[in-house]
């Protein structure tokens, strides 16, 4: 019994070790991160599938911000939203669809956003790091805390990194799944379930450039 309580103590401090180490090579302070498309390319990728068909689109009016501390990322906050009138499914008409209040309603509500609230569980190794981020999800009109797995993949700022933008270079990846029902997106009678599915994957693929903030 002491063996194992032995045991599992040291497992818990070596947990706690790992989250709170920072990335190797960061330099100390608070940065702002703004998405920004000469690092990469921003967008959501989602997939609906259905019995009857399966569905795959983008979504490329992204943008946002989020302060972070490459030595403590429990202290990320921000929002990240894309635009409704940007979401392509490949279909034209089906895209014009997709924007009517019988879906997402897009002159209505026309950005669907993630607020993060608190970043745990995370877990460095170099420079880059996983976690969870809880928060709000705005869609339709509708929000919802959920709580969302990443990667973060931080490059330090270098004569290299200046080519494309000012300061440390970051990419965030996340996948996750959101329930229309949850969101009050009903469809036309009977599409959803058959030719669209309950549940949505969304893949986001986010690059920004990151600044020290000043107090100024």
């Amino acid at each position: 019994m002491i063996r194992r309580f032995f045991a599992v103590s040291i497992l818990i401090l070596s947990a706690s070790f790992a989250q709170a180490q920072p990335f190797a090579n960061a330099t100390p302070g608070l940065r702002t991160l703004t998405l920004n498309e000469k690092v990469g390319k921003n967008q959501f990728i989602w997939l609906s599938e259905a019995p009857l068909e399966n569905i795959k689109g983008t979504s490329e009016g992204v943008s946002g911000t989020v302060t972070f501390d490459p030595k403590d990322l429990s202290k990320m906050r921000g929002t990240i939203s894309t635009q409704v009138c940007t979401m392509k499914t490949g279909n034209a008409t089906r895209d014009k669809h997709l924007q009517s209040s019988e879906w997402l309603d897009g002159p209505r509500c026309a950005l669907i956003t993630f607020a993060i609230q608190s970043v745990d569980q995370v877990k460095t190794n170099g420079n880059a790091a996983t976690g969870m981020a809880t928060g709000n999800f705005t869609l339709h009109g509708i929000t919802k805390k959920m709580t969302i797995p990443f990667k973060l993949t931080f490059v330090p700022e270098s004569e290299k990194t200046r080519q494309r933008a000012e300061g440390d270079l970051v990419m965030i990846a996340a996948e996750f799944n959101i329930s229309l029902k949850d969101f009050n997106v009903s469809g036309t009678n009977g599409t959803v379930g058959s030719k669209v599915g309950e549940a949505i994957k969304i893949t986001a693929q986010l690059f920004g450039n990151a600044v020290v903030k000043t107090n100024s």
